[in-house]
C-alpha cells in the first residue's frame, strides 16, 4: 500500500512539472509586434503656384534642417520631391524649419497643440498634434495652404506649399508672411 501512494505522489509530481512547463512556455511567448504606425509627421506636399493643386511638382534639390538644431540636417542633398515628412517637436508648442531651394532659403514657422494619444499595449504612447499656425518668409515660397489641422498617425497631407515655376525665370521678391 505504501508502494502505491509513491507511484500515485510521483505521478502527481509529474503532472505539476508538466503543467508549470507548459504554462511557463505559454507566458514566455513573444510579445506581439507594434505594427501601427506612430509617426506623426507634419506633410508637406509642392505644388506649382500657377498649376493645378491635385497634382504635386518636383523639386529637384532640397535641403531641410530645423532652427533648434540647424547642423543636423533633416534632409540634405534630397532630389526629386515631391512632398516632405517633418518631425514636430513633442516637447514644445511649435518648431521652425528652414527650407534650402537651390540656395533661396524660407523659413516655416509651425504652432501646435500636443495630445498625448494611447494606440495600443504592443505601440504604446504617441503624440498627436493639432494646427494653430503656419507662418514663412516669401523667398521662394509664394503661399502655404493648411489642408488638414490634425497630424496623427494617418498619411495625410497636412499643407500644401505653393512655389513658383523656375522654368521661367520669375523669382518672387523676399518678404516675410503669415497665413
Amino acid at each position: 500500500m505504501a508502494y502505491h501512494n509513491r507511484s500515485g505522489l510521483a505521478i502527481w509530481k509529474f503532472f505539476l512539472a508538466l503543467s508549470g512547463m507548459v504554462f511557463l512556455c505559454w507566458a514566455c511567448q513573444d510579445d506581439e509586434i507594434c505594427e501601427d504606425i506612430t509617426a506623426n509627421d507634419l506633410r508637406i506636399g509642392f505644388y506649382l503656384t500657377d498649376q493645378d493643386d491635385t497634382q504635386w511638382t518636383v523639386v529637384d534639390s532640397l535641403r531641410v534642417f530645423s532652427l533648434e538644431q540647424p547642423d543636423t540636417p533633416v534632409y540634405e542633398h534630397l532630389t526629386s520631391v515631391s512632398i516632405l515628412e517633418l518631425p514636430l517637436n513633442p516637447a514644445a508648442n511649435g518648431c521652425a524649419f528652414v527650407i534650402d531651394f537651390y540656395h533661396l532659403t524660407d523659413t516655416l514657422w509651425i504652432t501646435y497643440h500636443r495630445e498625448t494619444q494611447f494606440i495600443s499595449v504592443e505601440c504604446g504612447f504617441t503624440m498627436f498634434f493639432e494646427l494653430t499656425g503656419v507662418s514663412h518668409t516669401k523667398n521662394h515660397i509664394v503661399s502655404i495652404e493648411e489642408t488638414m489641422t490634425y497630424v496623427t498617425n494617418t498619411l495625410d497631407e497636412h499643407l500644401k506649399v505653393f512655389i513658383p515655376d523656375t522654368g521661367n525665370g520669375d523669382e518672387p521678391e523676399p518678404e516675410l508672411a503669415g497665413s
